[in-house]
């Protein structure tokens, strides 16, 4: 009988799915220096710097960061901003990237891994040439993100291309 149910708990416990919420994503919070490669390892390649001041936002049930960067090749100013929330129906994050200089704005469903500490980010659709899109971000080190982003033209696709990758140092 004891051995029944410490088998029927350890189920119980395993399938259970704790809940998360926008706190979880408190790593994000600060001030951060970023160097963002566009096109990285390709003759196209380029690079924005800058930085990214992340913070709550809409009593505490957001993230809002907004970055602020130059664009080396050219000096151009860009200035863009993701909104962060939880959704608990879906049980991910749902980020929402907003640009000044770009019409349309992407939607991402962000799911965490604690384990390998890093999220691992997907959309439908990119509003760059309509393609597929995936990035991750590693926080394994709590002073420097790690955002890397893919896309395809098709979901299907094996030949992912690497589209960027963006690196945050925080500004002590």
């Amino acid at each position: 009988m004891r051995k029944s149910i410490l088998i029927t708990l350890a189920f119980v416990l395993g399938n259970y799915s704790f809940s998360q919420s926008i706190n979880d994503l408190d790593f994000l919070i600060g001030s951060w220096k970023i160097v963002e490669t566009i096109y990285p390892g390709t003759e196209r390649a380029y690079q924005e710097i800058g930085t990214r001041n992340c913070e709550y936002y809409l009593n505490g049930k957001f993230i809002k960061c907004d970055s602020e960067t130059t664009v080396q090749v050219n000096g151009r100013k860009r200035y863009y901003s993701y909104i962060i929330n939880y959704d608990s129906k879906e049980n991910c994050f749902r980020a929402t990237n907003f640009a000044h200089d770009f019409p349309l704005h992407g939607q991402f469903k962000w799911f965490l891994d604690k384990e390998d500490k890093r999220i691992i980010a997907i959309t439908p659709k990119n509003v760059i040439e309509d393609r597929f899109f995936r990035a991750t971000i590693s926080y394994a080190d709590s002073n420097k993100l790690v955002w890397n982003g893919w896309a395809s033209v098709f979901e299907g696709d094996k030949d992912w291309v690497q589209i960027f990758n963006d690196v945050a140092t925080k500004i002590e």
